[in-house]
């Protein structure tokens, strides 16, 4: 599917102040001409012969308020939009003469029914001004948005001046046909309407407001954005209500226009003869937006009206209008909004209540922003509380990544997606089930590699495809009905209905274990330090370290206390000062761990390697048949060391339910901090113990995985002198770097301050791990 991005153009890349200036200077024309109702008496009429006095002349009939509450309504063509103001004007006129009744319906573009108009006024000194129309609070009108809102017209006339006719003031009517070419003669000035239409203007001496015309923000600041964008590999199109002539014109003037498809160019020129083809197909119908013809037209040069419409979110509109926001979200697209049309506060307003999908300052800001709808990262954030958009974009993502046009997506967010998204989805009567892995500040791309696993032995869901490009990774299944060992341990800790007993995981647990130590003894091979350093598991601990994701998360960055939130104490500190838990005095201060962990953990070290799924962690296992594990979701695996695969699952099976359940969690845990400034020492105490379940599986994986493990590794003399030291530097970086810590609005203080202490713990020698007992056994086999 190709990436196309629909611009409209007034409001967002072009300035509409000289339509606007046009339209008031059609309204003074037929107020204040002598060849029409002259309202004044006036002798004679010339033209305004500067820009400002075209804007002061306009203004005095059509100010700006009245200008932006007709659009904000989504009365979006210029031509409509100054129509709309004239039937105003026309109804308050009429009803301030004796026999209005005999004027109608309105004939503006007959010289002998102005005549009449003009005698009338001439004996009832009309009052002309705009604020007697306030044509947006009248009942007849409120509620109503573009054509319908031009349709009431005629109800609001017929109700104003007690007429019957209906039909006078309607859309594409003789009347509106002569306001559209009033407008011309304005805004294109006596040589270029000559040139366009063939005669000269009615009245001459116009000087043509398309030769002030403006862009909306400076042209380096929109060549910089469209060339951005088209970096992305965007295809620009165009869809706006002005005719091909004055749409061309000022893009090619500001040097822009080279930036636009031609094919998918949309103009008034396009949408009219569309509707006259259908008009002598006997179809009548008005295509102009806020229909979607437009937008499905320039984003699908052959979209024709009534062909089905594309997947949601096939391409993006850019707009500044209500009208805008109807007509995409009619045409299954995605509306970004920007802000520079809506230039009062109502039609602010009005704008966010017509539900953009996104609302932008100005166009500046869309390169950055279809980086992230093209994001998987923006996806996994919008899951948990934008839920439907999120689905909206990763269909929109299947689309163009995957070629999929699928027909409905479900994604699943669950508390073990710290950093991926699972769903389902179907096409053509099937569904599968997909996962993705996203790692913020990655430097390595990550390997969706099943079938290594699977030759090595391990049970393994194989993939029905496999996406591998560079941040854009995405593994699709067949669907599996088993259980996840996420969901049973969380149920299970918190006595909640659980497909399994606990001694049903447990003795899975053990199975794995075993199963695990043969798959690496069956598979080990030594590598070259250049090898190794290309293992997909350096990217969960010393990328992250070094990457980019320490100093995003923390560098600059402060924590509160748990009981004093009022004081903050900086990541920085905290690196520096002594750590004292539950009374035991911690040997080594939070920046020492940090930096030897980027010395230990350096991947580019010879050494024996073994076949791992690199992130097996709960949430990634399947129990089968209520006895054994059913991995998915291999993102980092490959050929690697034991220490470090054995570290995440490790982690995040037995110490993270705080990382997954924070607010459930932080009520049942007692944690005091006390900081010590003059002593530089942090001293924690909290009674935060670990479920039974997850204590045999501790006690489990220490006797059936760690321990043979240690033992077999120092047998075959590979068995590194500093492994405690690489476990506990791994170990460090799951509850330091899986997450923010210090993010307030996903943990509270107090869960952020229990995750420093297990990376404070964790990460140097102490009795969760019973490090002497591993030593003694190692020794002991040896």
């Amino acid at each position: 599917m190709k990436k196309t991005v629909i611009f409209d153009l007034d409001g967002v890349i072009t300035s509409e102040e000289m339509y606007w200036t046009t339209a008031g200077l059609v309204l003074h024309e037929l107020l204040y001409s002598p060849r029409y109702w002259n309202v004044n008496g006036r002798s004679e009429y010339t033209p305004p012969r500067t820009v400002e006095e075209c804007r002061a002349w306009s203004e005095a009939v059509f100010p700006e308020a009245l200008i932006q509450g007709l659009k904000a309504r989504a009365v979006n063509s210029n031509w409509d939009t100054c129509y709309a103001a004239f039937c105003l004007y026309l109804i308050d006129v009429l009803a301030q003469v004796s026999d209005h009744a005999a004027l109608w319906p309105p004939r503006v573009e007959d010289a002998a029914w102005n005549a009449r108009l003009r005698g009338q006024l001439a004996q009832a000194r009309p009052q002309v001004d705009p604020e007697r129309l306030r044509p947006l609070t009248n009942p007849t009108l409120a509620g109503y948005t573009g054509f319908d809102l031009l349709a009431r017209l005629d109800i609001l006339a017929r109700q104003a001046l007690h007429v019957e006719s209906e039909g006078g003031l309607g859309h594409y009517s003789p009347s509106w046909k002569f306001c559209r070419d009033l407008f011309q003669e304005w805004y294109l000035g006596d040589a270029l309407f000559t040139q366009d239409y063939g005669r000269a203007p009615w009245q001459t001496g116009k000087i043509g407001c398309i030769n002030f015309e403006q862009p909306l923000l400076p042209v380096e600041q929109l060549r910089a954005t469209l060339e951005d964008l088209h970096t992305q590999g965007y295809t620009l199109g165009i869809c706006t209500g002005r005719g091909g002539f004055e749409a061309l014109t000022p893009l090619r003037n500001y040097g822009l226009l080279t930036f636009f498809s031609a094919e998918h160019i949309v103009t008034h020129t396009e949408v009219a003869e569309a509707e006259r083809r259908l008009r002598e197909e006997g179809r009548p119908l008005t295509l102009a937006k806020p229909h979607p013809f437009p937008f499905l037209r320039a984003a699908f040069p052959e979209y024709m009206p009534g062909d089905p419409l594309p997947p949601r979110g096939s391409f993006l509109v850019v707009g500044d209008t209500t009208s805008d926001v109807r007509g995409a979200h009619a045409g299954d697209a995605f509306c970004l909004a920007v802000q520079t049309g809506a230039r009062t506060e109502e039609a602010r307003i009005l704008l966010e209540q017509s539900a953009p999908d996104f609302l932008l300052e100005d166009v500046t800001h869309v390169p950055a922003l279809v980086r992230q709808i093209d994001d998987l990262g923006t996806i996994q954030r919008l899951q948990f509380h934008e839920r439907e958009k999120a689905e909206q974009l990763l269909q929109r993502w299947f689309a163009l990544q995957m070629d999929l046009r699928i027909d409905s997506i479900q994604l699943t967010p669950k508390a073990v997606s710290l950093n991926s998204f699972n769903g389902f989805y179907r096409v053509g009567g099937e569904e599968y089930f997909f996962k993705t892995h996203v790692e913020d500040q990655g430097v390595l791309a990550e390997y969706y590699n099943a079938t290594l696993l699977h030759e090595a032995g391990y049970n393994v869901v194989l993939p029905v495809r496999t996406l591998r490009r560079s941040g854009q990774q995405m593994v699709i299944y067949p669907v599996i009905r088993w259980p996840v060992m996420f969901d049973m341990m969380r149920a299970l800790e918190t006595e909640q209905p659980v497909q399994a007993s606990f001694e049903q995981l447990v003795a899975a647990e053990q199975l794995e274990c075993e199963r695990l130590l043969h798959i690496y003894q069956e598979t080990e091979a030594p590598v070259s330090a250049e090898e190794h350093e290309a293992a997909p598991i350096h990217q969960l601990f010393w990328y992250r370290l070094t990457g980019g994701r320490l100093t995003s998360f923390y560098e600059g960055k402060s924590l509160p206390l748990p009981t004093q939130p009022e004081r903050e104490i900086t990541f920085a500190q905290l690196c520096t000062y002594r750590w004292c838990i539950n009374g035991q005095m911690q040997r080594l201060t939070l920046g020492d761990l940090i930096e030897r962990a980027k010395s230990v953990l350096q991947p580019a070290q010879a050494g024996l390697t073994v076949v791992g799924h690199g992130d097996a962690h709960f949430g990634n296992v399947f129990l089968e048949e209520g006895r054994e594990y059913l991995y998915f979701d291999p993102a980092f695996a490959g050929r690697h060391s034991p220490l470090l695969d054995v570290i995440k699952p490790l982690f995040h099976n037995i110490f993270a339910s705080w990382m997954y359940f924070p607010r459930e969690i932080a009520p049942d845990c007692s944690l005091q901090v006390k900081v010590d400034e003059q002593e530089g020492c942090i001293e924690i105490a909290y009674d935060f113990t670990l479920p039974p379940v997850r204590e045999a599986i501790l006690q489990t994986k220490r006797e059936h995985l760690l321990r043979p493990l240690l033992a077999w590794l120092s047998s075959q003399g590979a068995l590194p002198e500093n492994w405690e030291e690489i476990m506990h530097s791994a170990l460090l970086c799951c509850p330091l770097l899986t997450i923010n810590l210090f993010d307030g609005q996903r943990l509270p203080p107090l869960i952020g301050w229990l995750g420093l202490t297990y990376a404070v713990s964790l990460g140097q020698e102490t009795e969760i791990l019973s490090p002497r007992l591993l030593v003694e056994t190692v020794e002991q086999e040896c």
